[in-house]
C-alpha cells in the first residue's frame, strides 16, 4: 500500500505540475473498498493551491501482484478502463455534440484527470464524486425501484451510444471492436487444474444453500455453462457492453426534483450484447421480492429508454435493435443470471471483514468466498425464479 501511495503521490505531481496548480499541499487518503473492489487501492486525494479552486479527487492504483496479474487478465482489466477515458468518452462526447443532444439527456462519466500506463503502476485519477453530492447505494440491500429504473435508464444510454457509433463511424467502430473480447474467465493464465478445483469448490458453496431437490439440475447446468466469453460474445452485430454494471459501481444524486446515476468502473468494457449488462445488473442487485413484483417492468423500461436513447442520436430502433430481437436475445441468454449467481454473487454478498486482503499478494484461492446468509437466501431465490421459469 505504501509503494501504491508513493506510485500516486509521483502521478500527481506530473498532472497538477501540467495544470500549473503551484504551490501545492496534496493531502492523501487511503480508504477501504470493504469488498467492492479487489484490483486496485483506492485513495481520495484533496489539492489546495493559492488562487485556485480546491481539487477533490478518486485514484485507483494498481495492487494485483506479479504472479496474479496474468490469472486476473489485470493487463487487459487497466488497459481496457485507460482506453474508456482517454479514447471512448471523447468518441461519444463528439456523437452527443454533433447530433445537439440535450445536457440532460447525455451520458456523463467521471471527469478524468489523468492515466498513467507504467505497467504495475497503472493509475486513474478521477474527480471525487462523493464530493459533489453522489451517494453509493448499499450493496446489501436489494435494489428498489427508484435506483433500478435510473440505474437502466443510464444502461441503455450507454448502449445507445455504441450503436450511434457504429452508424457514423462504422470504419472506426469495426476497428475499436475487433479486439474487445471480454476475457474474465476465458483467457486467463489459469492452470487447467487449479480452475478445475476452484470452479468446483464455488459450484459446492453454492449447491450447499439450496433444496435438495434442485442440486442435481444446478449441478449440471454450473458444470456445462461455465464459459463467460459464450454469453459476453456479440448476438449479431457487436455492442459495446460494460461488464460490471452492477449497484456497486454505480453512484447517485438527488437534487431539486432530478435524480442522477452515474457509473464509475469501466475495466471490463468490451464488444458484447446489451443483455449480459441487464442481466447482470438484475441478479446481482436484487432479491426474489423485487424480480416478482417489476422483473418485466424493469426489461420494458429499460428497451423503452434505449428506443428514447436512440431517437435522441437519430437512430433507428427498428433498423438496430428492434423489440423481437431483444427478446430473442434475452432468451437465448437468459440462463447467464444463474451462471452470476454461483460465481459473483459472493463477492457481491461478502461481509467487508470477509473480503479477501488487496496487498499484492493474493491469490486465487483468497477469492473463494464463504457463503453467509444473504448469499444463501438470493442465490436460492435465484435459482426459484429459474426453475419457475422453466430454464433449467
Amino acid at each position: 500500500m505504501a509503494d501504491a501511495e508513493q506510485n500516486l503521490r509521483e502521478f500527481l505531481d506530473k498532472i497538477l505540475d501540467e495544470k500549473k496548480y503551484c504551490p501545492r499541499e496534496i493531502k492523501i487518503q487511503a480508504i477501504a473498498s470493504d469488498g467492492a473492489n479487489y484490483t486496485s487501492a483506492i485513495f481520495l486525494v484533496k489539492v489546495t493551491s493559492p488562487n485556485r479552486n480546491d481539487l477533490n479527487l478518486f485514484a485507483k492504483v494498481a495492487i494485483v501482484g506479479e504472479v496474479m496479474r496474468p490469472r486476473m487478465n489485470a493487463e487487459w482489466l487497466y488497459d481496457t478502463e485507460r482506453f474508456v477515458y482517454t479514447k471512448l468518452v471523447k468518441v461519444y462526447k463528439n456523437i452527443e455534440e454533433k447530433l445537439n443532444v440535450p445536457q440532460e439527456y447525455r451520458y456523463v462519466f467521471p471527469k478524468c484527470y489523468g492515466c498513467n500506463a507504467e505497467h504495475g503502476k497503472e493509475i486513474v485519477v478521477m474527480e471525487n464524486l462523493i464530493e459533489n453530492g453522489y451517494k453509493s447505494y448499499n450493496r446489501f440491500k436489494s435494489m428498489d425501484w427508484e435506483h433500478a429504473s435510473k440505474g437502466v435508464e443510464n444502461l441503455a444510454k450507454f448502449h445507445a451510444l455504441s450503436f450511434a457509433f457504429a452508424k457514423y463511424q462504422p470504419e472506426e467502430f469495426q476497428e475499436v471492436t475487433a479486439d474487445m473480447r471480454y476475457k474474465i474467465g476465458s483467457e486467463s493464465k489459469v492452470p487447467t487444474e487449479i480452475m478445475t478445483e476452484i470452479w468446483g469448490k464455488m459450484v459446492n458453496n453454492a449447491l450447499s444453500v439450496i433444496k435438495e431437490d434442485q442440486r442435481d439440475a444446478v449441478k449440471k447446468f454450473l458444470y456445462s455453462n461455465n464459459h463467460f466469453h459464450q454469453y459476453n460474445r456479440p448476438l449479431g452485430k457487436p455492442v459495446i457492453a460494460h461488464g460490471d454494471y452492477r449497484m456497486s459501481n454505480l453512484l447517485f444524486k438527488k437534487q431539486d426534483k432530478e435524480f442522477n446515476s452515474i457509473a464509475v468502473d469501466y475495466q471490463t468494457v468490451h464488444a458484447g450484447n446489451p443483455i449480459t449488462d441487464l442481466l447482470y445488473f438484475i441478479f446481482l442487485g436484487s432479491d426474489e421480492e423485487f424480480r416478482k413484483q417489476h422483473y418485466e417492468e424493469l426489461l420494458d423500461h429499460y428497451y423503452k429508454s434505449l428506443v428514447q436513447a436512440l431517437e435522441r442520436l437519430s437512430v433507428d430502433p427498428v433498423e438496430v435493435y428492434p423489440r423481437n430481437k431483444f427478446d430473442s436475445d434475452l432468451k437465448e441468454i437468459l440462463t447467464y443470471g444463474l451462471l452470476l449467481g454461483a460465481a459473483f454473487l459472493p463477492a457481491v454478498t461478502v461481509e467487508a471483514e470477509s473480503a479477501p486482503r488487496v496487498d499484492g499478494t493474493a491469490d486465487l484461492q483468497d477469492f473463494l468466498f464463504k457463503s453467509n446468509d444473504l448469499y444463501a437466501s438470493r442465490f436460492s431465490e435465484i435459482v426459484n425464479d429459474y426453475i419457475a421459469w422453466g430454464a433449467i
